[in-house]
């Protein structure tokens, strides 16, 4: 499967799963191209991780637990980088 298509299947699932706010975005680093997504309601996180890792164990994935505020912030200064 596609890994934009992965993206698109957490994106429609994670409500389920967290209260909080959420973003999913395909990144890489040192290791590779991996997907990660970032929760600000942390209370679900590791079966978050789980869930999303064994339903798509040939993606890598990486939860990323960001402050309440963050994900709004982090997308009001790309729209002020526009």
């Amino acid at each position: 499967m596609r890994r934009e298509d992965v993206v698109e299947l957490i994106k429609v699932d994670l409500p389920d799963h967290t209260d909080g706010a959420f973003d999913v975005k395909i990144e890489s680093d040192d290791g590779g191209t991996h997907i990660t997504i970032r929760i600000e309601d942390h209370t679900n996180s590791q079966q978050i991780l789980r869930l999303f890792s064994d339903r798509f164990n040939d993606q890598r994935i990486i939860v990323a637990k960001v402050p309440e505020g963050y994900l709004d912030y982090l997308r009001s200064s790309r729209r002020q980088n526009d």
